[in-house]
């Protein structure tokens, strides 16, 4: 690289998606020895975008220890190895790269060093203006395009681990329980921005020729210019029209869930017109504390199970009811449950009642609790009684299970409670609909026990 000409580094800068920067490196003169000479002051006059300095004094920085390496003595494989990788076809080496990248991100992200007023104000845990805000995304966005070897396309998973790097870091920013989206959409938003005047960089262009960018034309007709610019308005429109819709819904949401009276049928509305949004923070993993934030009324039992026959077309308590009503009987008599304190305290209660209502109710809740034992698996993931939640996949705490006057059901989800009710077929459609509508996984100590039940809801097959 020492002695390469200003040519030789304008084709160095466009090999690695910097060609924005071709014509101010012409201009100045910049020749392979000075390109080496730079310093952070020399970037910054040099280059306005901060994504694009990261990622050029990344790229010398690594050239420079990458030549020490080279001058130093070293074993003749590594040296072997080195050459190789230079020699090897540009395929090859996207490749490596690509790997890189996929092994930085199993790693915890860790924020970048901000600026020294950015720092104090972080410190003094004041609550950003526009303008600073705007900093702090510049940064975050600046650094990831480093992690990234200079990509401008984050996965929703890179997204989601530096939101929460920064706000495990710095809660204050989570504001009111919603800063998780909001910071997610600014950041999203500041990519957008950077890759929108690109124009030589192979996987911007691709995506911009997918999603219906004009490409292979250099000059536009008046007419198209102002289509597209009336076009490029309407979307801004419709998306900050979006953006205040679904924010209006979300503090709805939370005003109403602490009223003593709620505008149940306003809720049903809100809830299907949000069903899109929510789906798609579910599926990206978003942290569950934010999305009960934004969407309190998912903790009751109605809502997630009106969610759940949105996803699947089927009536989650109505399907639980049949199955309780029908096969508890023949579990409690066909299994060998003599040893099992359930089974014992429900033939105690047995004997005291003859109603036949209170016997019905006790068998049911009795499957509901023995249903992991009856497959041999771990009640633990199943129903805790009398002792502390551990796990963080739903689960029911029971209290009283026999007693139909006093008994009461809770669900946890990720050690916290999430609803209460008092009946065993409410409690155990909760805990299958909260499997579906939060996207967890089955345990796999649980696996038998559900797959039973859900192929009874499903009606799937014959268990």
């Amino acid at each position: 690289m020492e002695t390469w000409s200003v040519e030789q580094v304008c084709n160095w800068l466009v090999e690695k998606n910097l060609g924005e920067l071709v014509h101010r490196f012409q201009e100045e003169e910049v020749s392979g020895a000075a390109l080496l000479a730079l310093n952070d002051r020399m970037v910054q006059q040099l280059v306005k975008k901060i994504g694009h300095q990261a990622v050029l004094m990344d790229l010398i920085k690594k050239y420079k220890q990458k030549s020490q390496e080279l001058k130093s003595p070293g074993s003749p494989r590594e040296a072997a190895r080195v050459l190789q990788v230079e020699a090897a076809p540009e395929r090859n080496v996207k490749h490596v790269l690509a790997r890189n990248k996929a092994l930085q991100w199993t790693k915890s992200y860790v924020l970048p060093e901000f600026p020294y007023d950015v720092k104090c104000m972080l410190a003094e845990q004041k609550c950003p203006d526009h303008s600073m805000r705007i900093r702090i995304i510049e940064f975050l966005q600046a650094d990831m395009t480093k992690y990234l070897e200079g990509s401008l396309y984050p996965t929703t998973q890179q997204y989601n681990d530096v939101v929460s790097a920064l706000l495990q870091a710095h809660p204050f920013l989570d504001e009111d329980g919603g800063g998780f989206f909001l910071w997610k959409r600014a950041l999203k938003d500041r990519f957008k921005y950077v890759r929108r005047p690109i124009e030589d960089d192979e996987q911007v262009l691709r995506n911009k020729c997918k999603f219906g960018h004009r490409r292979g034309q250099t000059r536009k007709s008046l007419a198209d210019t102002r289509f597209d610019e009336m076009k490029t308005v309407q979307i801004k429109k419709e998306a900050v029209y979006l953006d205040s819709e679904v924010d209006e819904h979300i503090n709805w949401f939370q005003q109403e869930y602490v009223k003593t009276e709620k505008d149940w049928r306003e809720v049903d509305r809100r809830m299907s017109q949000t069903l899109e949004i929510r789906r798609k923070l579910i599926s990206s993993r978003t942290p569950l504390k934010d999305i009960l934030q934004m969407f309190p009324f998912l903790k009751c039992p109605y809502q997630m199970f009106r969610e759940f026959q949105l996803l699947t077309r089927t009536d989650i308590y109505k399907k639980t009811r049949h199955i309780l009503e029908s096969y508890s009987e023949n579990i409690l008599a066909s299994f060998s449950l003599v040893d099992n304190p359930i089974n014992i305290a429900l033939q105690e209660k047995v004997k005291q009642h003859t109603d036949e209502d209170t016997l019905k109710h006790m068998k049911m809740t009795a499957m509901c609790l023995l249903l992991p034992d009856v497959f041999g698996e771990d009640p633990s993931l199943f129903v805790i009684l009398n002792e502390k939640v551990q796990v963080s996949t739903p689960v029911l705490e029971v209290k009283n299970p026999f007693n139909r006057d006093v008994c009461e059901f809770s669900l946890y989800l990720e050690k916290e409670r999430l609803t209460k009710v008092d009946d065993c077929v409410t409690a155990l459609a909760s805990l299958i609909a909260a499997f579906h509508v939060f996207g967890i996984q089955c345990p796999r100590k649980l696996s038998q026990t559900l797959n039973f039940l859900e192929t009874l809801i499903f009606d799937e097959h014959s268990p």
